[in-house]
């Protein structure tokens, strides 16, 4: 996959989310029409849920929302119906970091492959750093055959 480019519109509403939503992580996806390969037309915030699960049961979900994330798998299905019923992909998923930096981290890394591969091939993550509540920087990360590693 070549780079991705995340309009200033869409990362401007993203860093908003993730200053609004510290010092829990936010997370969203950018969709666009499957017949325009790289084009991202809609914006699509989630609520993250890890805190509910990791309340539920803290053995399998360890980490609280300070330090992960979960999409919330009903909207995630949600997401997905639509998508399909309106031509649409998932393009790039998207999350912050609480007082860290911008990179994708090994469980980023774990929650996004299967088996080595990609969960959803194609597809692009984008981490926000937030620190203090402010934004510190984004990067935004693919995956490569070659290195089967998401490359920045």
């Amino acid at each position: 996959m070549s780079t991705v480019e995340v309009s200033e519109n869409f990362l401007k509403q993203i860093i908003q989310q993730a200053e609004a939503e510290y010092p829990n992580e936010c997370c969203g996806m950018i969709l666009g029409p499957k017949s325009q390969v790289g084009n991202m037309t809609k914006l699509r915030p989630c609520r993250n849920v890890q805190d509910d699960y990791h309340q539920k049961d803290p053995e399998i979900f360890k980490r609280d929302a300070k330090a992960a994330y979960f999409i919330d798998p009903r909207e995630l299905l949600e997401i997905q119906k639509e998508a399909r019923e309106s031509g649409e992909e998932i393009r790039v998923i998207y999350h912050s970091h609480i007082n860290v930096g911008a990179y994708f981290s090994d469980e980023d890394k774990r929650a996004a492959t299967a088996e080595g591969e990609p969960v959803y091939p194609g597809v692009a993550y984008l981490v926000v750093s937030v620190v203090e509540g402010k934004a510190k920087g984004h990067n935004t990360f693919t995956w490569n055959d070659e290195r089967k590693d998401f490359i920045s």
